[in-house]
């Protein structure tokens, strides 16, 4: 095979979108490697290589990329190549941990992988790394982010430790015993949400990632920036945003059982980065975007903001779009909010609204549910209580019909405990109008609030679990 044949496709691409030059494909095609290459997965696998093998440099393809997003008129496939350059990057991130696909097909020939998982693995994974192909790390890489699931490695760990000692046999240990202690660390430093991703159901939609990942703040990603607040639609927060789709992806083909339909299943994309708005006193942008699926579209929300150590970090973290439209969509020109929950005060409302949701009837449904779960397991389900974790004022409230109590719109971010018994995400926006009433200089809530509450908790789910027609109790 001369080189001028070899995998044409992959280089062209990239040729085409103007991530490189005519004279670096030149320099591809002239490359003595590039005859033996095997076939490339995708044009991000072959900008990877030329990274990995000194032909285009990072700050080369970060300047292409700039020049296509700024090029007036619009290039039409600028955001097409930016995807390329961003998954090219996590493929030299990976490729410097040892992550290839040499050492992808040392787990299928110790078989170690079956060959399913290894063709998804080599779909997510660089041609060549910087360091010497690494199966240990690889296998716990599939594991932690990538196709295998931990059923099946745990199965495969059990098959050789009782294998009979031959060479084969200790090499195989060695890397799975390597491989498991990586993953064991894993799951001490990410914790419960970890656990929460690799424990789940297998729910064959996109849904439940969606909401685990883009809606209930799962994601965060700390950024070294000195002073300014990052831009909703800067490199950095779509590099993030991608990222997390590539692994929603192998989340969701991971929870797919059938084999067809896993195939079929793509990794989304996102468009549409808008700032909705600034926080100047917080310093946090709420931002927006559109996730785009196969069979849709769906809003997910972000913020940009300082971590809590004055430590010039920043952090972007996944939100509810409710929450961010509530919080940063209602800001005058200064940055600060238009409405205060005037004149009880945002302070007073969010203290009145918490304690009456703590005075709650003990004898709900939700706390009988949570009662009786916690008596079964023996274990520590937290009480009744559920959490408010936010709450925004979307408008100025108005005097009620008593003349002395005031009626305020509010969106109140709900740390919903029975949801998360059931495996779906905890966090739900409530909207709804609720009374404040003043009781010897404060304010409490309404006597009707507990009706109030339950109804808007229980729209919330339904909305949350994709019930748009359920008739509502009065």
């Amino acid at each position: 095979m001369n080189p001028a044949a070899a995998n044409p496709d992959a280089f062209l691409a990239l040729l085409s979108h103007g991530l490189i030059t005519d004279a670096q494909h030149d320099a591809v095609l002239a490359h003595p490697e590039t005859a033996a290459l095997p076939p490339i997965p995708g044009p991000a696998h072959a900008l990877a290589w030329m990274c990995v093998k000194g032909l285009v440099t990072q700050e080369e393809i970060d300047a292409a990329v700039e020049r296509l997003e700024e090029a007036s008129p619009p290039v039409a496939t600028a955001d097409d190549a930016a995807d390329i350059a961003y998954d090219a990057e996590d493929f030299v991130e990976l490729g410097d941990r040892g992550i290839t696909h040499e050492a992808v097909n040392a787990l299928f020939n110790d078989g170690l992988v079956d060959a399913e998982t290894r063709d998804m693995a080599l779909e997510e994974t660089p041609l060549v790394g910087s360091v010497p192909a690494a199966p240990s790390a690889t296998l716990a890489w599939m594991v932690i982010d990538g196709p295998l699931e931990k059923e099946l490695f745990e199965a495969t760990r059990a098959e050789v430790a009782a294998e009979p000692a031959f060479a084969m046999a200790a090499d195989r240990a060695r890397i799975v015993a390597e491989a498991q202690q990586e993953i064991a660390a894993d799951e001490k430093s990410t914790g419960a949400w970890q656990a929460r991703a690799q424990g789940k159901r297998r729910w064959g939609t996109w849904t439940f990632w969606l909401l685990a990942l883009c809606i209930t703040g799962g994601w965060a990603w700390d950024l070294v920036v000195p002073d300014s607040v990052p831009a909703c639609n800067g490199d950095a927060a779509r590099k993030m945003l991608q990222s997390q789709m590539r692994r929603l992806s192998i989340d969701a083909r991971m929870q797919t059982p059938d084999s067809r339909e896993r195939s079929d299943l793509t990794t989304p994309t996102v468009s549409g980065l808008r700032e909705v708005g600034y926080r100047k006193d917080e310093r946090t942008r709420g931002c927006m975007a559109t996730m785009i699926l196969e069979d849709g579209t769906k809003s997910i929300a972000y913020t940009i903001g300082p971590v809590p150590a004055d430590n010039g970090q920043m952090t972007v973290r996944g939100a509810d779009p409710v929450m961010v439209e509530a919080r940063f969509g209602n800001l005058d020109a200064k940055g600060k909010p238009l409405y205060n929950a005037e004149p009880i005060g945002r302070v007073a409302a969010e203290k009145a609204f918490r304690d009456g949701v703590t005075a709650l009837p003990s004898n709900s449904a939700a706390a009988a549910m949570l009662e009786r779960q916690r008596r079964r397991s023996g274990a520590g389900l937290a009480a009744a209580v559920p959490e408010i974790t936010g709450l925004e004022p979307t408008g100025s409230c108005r005097v009620h019909e008593d003349g002395v109590s005031r009626v305020c719109p509010l969106v109140v971010e709900y740390n919903d405990r029975v949801l998360g018994t059931l495996g779906r995400a905890q966090s739900l926006p409530l909207t709804g109008d609720f009374t404040f009433v003043p009781d010897n200089g404060a304010w409490r809530m309404s006597d009707d609030f507990a009706k109030r509450f339950n109804r808007a908790v229980l729209e919330a789910r339904l909305t949350r679990m994709g019930v748009t027609d359920a008739a509502m109790p009065e």
